[in-house]
């Protein structure tokens, strides 16, 4: 990537100040130690202390970068790096007191406000020193990628259009070349030795195999790196890397943006989460099976194919809350649908028994797809599945990317007003969000939230 060799200097520059943040704690402490304030305990042995100095080592670099710091493209000017410096370090040591008294750990919290303050001037010191040797022609030189542009001139004008204020920075324009005129490769090469470039960057737009192997080939005689713009018009570039298939270089395009490491950690948290629900739950599901049992007579559980991910059917578990002809006489309540789209809901649905309104309601009929969470057909968090037959009546294509995840228990839907949304396309916008923002502190969320909806019962029905 062009913009590794700058986080490369970020992570150095965060792990530098991480050092000086241990070594403003061990400074704030000998100076505690040997000229101590008025009325104020002994202060412990410097090995109780060590571990605060690795604490402090990792928060201040934390609240910095949270704080833009180490931004290349941040405002350079001495007064707003000073003001972030000491609201940065300010809020390191906010995070220390909090996380020492929930911790239960008693240390000198002078010592901790004194560190605060050193590590601000040190930090800053550094950000100085690392600044004015920064400025010096040769080491910008040298920290520049001296770049050419390969590519149609309009293919070169759009990449160079686009880039962002930390591309530029690090990118010197030495030369523009069009791949498709005459003598191009030898022109290519004398550039090459002119300017001295490391790097080269190709738009395939607009060209074919024999121009865009020329200048691979011209690259790679003179051990120079390039940088492969395909082109692409795709949702999100963030989605898209490079992989291998049959030996050969695949573009692979990622229906999510999530990482795969993400993805797994999710995946898990299922496992765990249905495991742990279904032992606490356990009360709950013998007298929601007991509420079931008495509200009519037939079987306690209502199976129904639903779409899973990607649409493939599965079968859904429910604790039955309508009569048992409930899926006969649904074609004849179809003119009393009140939600727009291919989806049948009603308000009054005369096939729910009484108990099982109260059951919908507050979501205890949903209880047995925690084995649907565990037979991997669902996750705890998702899109609600819908029953085959209306996804088999989607007319916009868009909607069937809210089957790129796996469905789940809950959703955005659910606690943004569950039943009480009418439209389905305001149904599937939240799930398109929850896809496309999606993370684990997102799921965490959505559970967190779930919690009163269930309880109070708010938009059930």
């Amino acid at each position: 990537m062009l913009t590794r060799p700058q986080l490369s200097r970020a992570r150095f520059w965060q792990l530098a100040d991480g050092l000086l943040c241990a070594l403003a704690i061990a400074l704030a402490y000998g100076l505690r130690a040997t000229f101590p304030f008025v009325d104020l305990p002994e202060l412990e042995g410097f090995s109780d202390y060590v571990w605060l100095l690795l604490l402090a080592g990792i928060t201040g670099p934390v609240i910095l970068t949270q704080q833009g710091f180490y931004q290349p493209a941040r405002p350079t000017g001495r007064g707003t790096t000073i003001f972030i410096i000491m609201q940065g370090c300010a809020y390191a040591v906010l995070a220390m007191v909090i996380f020492l008294f929930i911790a239960r750990v008693q240390f000198a919290r002078s010592v901790i406000i004194l560190g605060g303050a050193f590590a601000a001037l040190l930090i800053y010191a550094r950000h100085e020193l690392t600044r004015s040797l920064a400025s010096a022609a040769l080491v910008e030189s040298e920290t520049r990628r001296r770049a050419l542009w390969a590519g149609t001139p309009a293919a070169v004008s759009h990449l160079q259009q686009g880039l962002t204020a930390a591309e530029r920075e690090l990118l010197l324009t030495t030369a523009e070349i069009d791949p498709r005129e005459p003598a191009t490769a030898a022109r290519l090469r004398e550039l090459l030795h002119v300017h001295s470039v490391n790097v080269v960057l190709l738009s395939l737009q607009s060209l074919d195999e024999q121009q865009v192997q020329m200048v691979l080939t011209a690259c790679n005689d003179e051990g120079v790196e390039v940088v492969i713009h395909p082109g692409l018009a795709v949702a999100s570039p963030h989605r898209l890397t490079v992989d291998q298939l049959g030996g050969e270089t695949v573009f692979y395009y990622h229906a999510q943006g999530a990482r795969s490491a993400d993805l797994f950690i999710k995946q898990v948290g299922d496992y765990v989460g249905a495991v742990v629900l279904l032992l606490v739950l356990a009360p709950l599901f013998f007298f929601t099976a007991l509420a079931v049992m008495l509200s009519s007579r037939g079987s306690l559980l209502y199976r129904q194919q639903r779409a899973g991910l990607n649409g493939r059917p599965f079968t859904l578990y429910k604790f039955r809350s309508m009569t048992m002809d409930a899926d006969r006489l649904k074609p004849g309540l179809a003119a009393q649908n009140e939600m727009s789209g291919p989806v049948f809901k009603i308000r009054a649905d005369p096939r729910v028994t009484g108990k099982g309104r109260i059951l919908r309601r507050h979501g205890l009929d949903e209880l047995p797809q925690l084995w649907n969470v565990l037979r991997g057909e669902m996750s705890l968090v998702g899109p609600r599945p819908l029953p085959v037959e209306e996804v088999h009546r989607f007319t916009e294509p868009t909607h069937r990317r809210r089957l790129s995840v796996k469905p789940g228990l809950t959703c955005l839907w659910q606690i943004r007003g569950r039943n009480e949304i009418a439209s389905f396309e305001d149904w599937v916008r939240l799930d398109l969000e929850y896809i496309d923002q999606w993370s684990l502190w997102l799921d965490m969320k959505i559970l967190l939230a779930t919690i009163p909806v269930t309880l109070f019962g708010r938009g059930g029905r």
